[in-house]
């Protein structure tokens, strides 16, 4: 034993065996289990997965939640129409969609910034979208509900005269064909356009509808205004009673009482000076009531158009109050020839069928129907463009009054040496004035000396020939056509009554 104990301590042999777990020195029953802490630390690492695949499969969800309701706002888009521009916005919206459901997908754990702003951009334009068609399905109807004749009364001509004027006349001629409208995206918002055309921000286009907006500016009526001073003006002019009953019997065109003539016309000018001298009928002058009671086509100017406006409300007014004293006189034209022996009158003939024709373009040129006018805008722009149809009209009156003019006078010789060869159809289109120029062969020399026959305008006629009773009868007096003795009598149609002509 005692040389045990003298052998260096590193080198003792071991009293007895370890049994247990390891404990640290100057620790306390503590001790270390490697395999534990590996276990829990698995078990950990589990937990955060688990947990991970949870977070992820909500955020798919609720990424595809977000995807269905922003499709359902696309699917609304869809209509029965099967519009081409609709159709081609739809399918744009759905693939946008797509490309925001993927963008919203790469976004997890990410920055969200960028997706944000395009979640939001695209709820913006999808929402948007319906109400503007909606609006703009709602102001071409507005427009395409009016006849031609009154839109153009009721579209006012001075906003073309603007500074927006050429913006005016481009919505103008998209409510006249909208049939090439179409859309883009543009950050975020909605660019209408026309024919490829960018034509106005939708955006824009939403909110100044809530101020009353719109694509063109309608003139006011002022219908309920005007029949007010006109119930104001009607006090003290006569008896009504009376009134009406000289209509009546003017009506039926039997022969009138000379008292309720005088009565009659007394009321009248009774109820056109309370008009004059009405400050509400002032009141109301402006652009709508000069657009739409008279027929002047400029733009409204206060100093030059109030008593011209003035005038035709008071006309129109008097015109429904006293219908009989507006009515035009029917005038009848004839040819006088004196009697023979035998007491029979020389048979003669009429100019009826010319005159009927020149009236018939003169009419047309004054005040040619809507179809005549270019479409759009030009028929609403002062002046307006008159398009093929109308010049197509103008020859073909033409041309039937020329026929009618040789049928009468052709081959009949003015002079010693013209022969009427054909005529000439000059229009006046400021004042609807129709002449006629009469044709005769004649030789002339061309440049290069040589001579031909052409038709030229007769010497004596050079400034035409009105076309009118009076005018036609006289050149067939030249012509030897009628008796010298033959007149022109002109008279009033006896079955007509006699209006009262202001």
């Amino acid at each position: 034993m005692e040389e045990f104990n003298n052998l260096p301590r590193t080198r003792r042999p071991r009293q007895y065996t370890y049994r247990g777990s390891y404990r640290r020195p100057g620790s306390i029953r503590e001790s270390f289990n490697p395999a534990a802490n590996v276990l829990s630390a698995i078990e950990e690492v589990e937990e955060k997965f688990v947990k991970r695949r949870k977070d992820i499969d909500l955020f798919e969800q609720q990424a595809m939640d977000r995807r269905l309701k922003l499709q359902e706002m696309v699917d609304d888009t869809k209509t029965m129409d099967e519009n081409p521009f609709k159709t081609q916005m739809t399918q744009e919206f759905s693939q946008m969609v797509d490309d925001l459901y993927k963008a919203d997908i790469e976004s997890f754990d990410g920055d969200r910034t960028g997706y944000m702003e395009k979640a939001n951009n695209a709820q913006k334009v999808i929402g948007d979208f319906q109400k503007v068609v909606g609006l703009l399905d709602a102001d071409v109807n507005e427009y395409k509900d009016k006849s031609p004749a009154e839109l153009k009364k009721l579209v006012l001509r001075s906003q073309f005269m603007a500074k927006d004027g050429m913006k005016r006349e481009d919505y103008l001629a998209f409510l006249n064909d909208p049939s090439k409208m179409g859309m883009r995206i543009q950050n975020g918002e909605l660019i209408i356009t026309n024919n490829g055309k960018d034509l106005f921000n939708g955006t824009r286009y939403l909110n100044s509808k809530k101020d009353g907006y719109s694509l063109v500016e309608y003139g006011n009526d002022y219908t309920k205004e005007i029949d007010a001073a006109a119930k104001d003006a009607m006090q003290g002019v006569g008896d009504l009673a009376i009134i009406r009953q000289y209509e009546k019997l003017a009506d039926e065109g039997k022969k009138l009482n000379t008292f309720t003539d005088v009565d009659y016309r007394k009321a009248v000018k009774a109820y056109r000076d309370n008009l004059v001298n009405s400050d509400k009928i002032d009141a109301l002058v402006n652009e709508s009531t000069f657009q739409r009671y008279t027929t002047n086509r400029d733009v409204y100017n206060a100093d030059k158009h109030f008593e011209e406006t003035k005038t035709a409300i008071i006309d129109d007014l008097v015109k429904k109050q006293f219908p009989t004293a507006y009515r035009t006189k029917k005038v009848v034209s004839k040819l006088v020839t004196p009697k023979d022996k035998t007491g029979k009158t020389t048979p003669t003939k009429s100019y009826k069928p010319i005159v009927s024709k020149g009236k018939e373009l003169s009419s047309f040129i004054k005040n040619p129907g809507d179809e005549y006018f270019v479409k759009g805008q030009a028929e609403l722009v002062p002046g307006g463009v008159k398009n093929d149809e109308y010049r197509n009209k103008i020859q073909e009156l033409k041309e039937d009054i020329r026929k009618q003019l040789n049928d009468t006078y052709s081959l009949r010789r003015l002079g010693q040496k013209d022969v009427i060869q054909d005529f000439e159809i000059a229009v006046d289109e400021k004042t609807g004035e129709i002449k006629a120029f009469p044709m005769v062969q004649k030789v002339v020399k061309n440049k290069d000396g040589s001579e031909s026959e052409e038709l030229v305008i007769q010497r004596d006629f050079g400034q035409g020939i009105v076309v009118n009773d009076n005018s036609l009868f006289k050149f067939d007096k030249i012509l030897g056509g009628v008796d010298p003795k033959t007149t022109l009598s002109t008279t009033e149609d006896p079955n007509d009554p006699l209006g009262i002509n202001w």
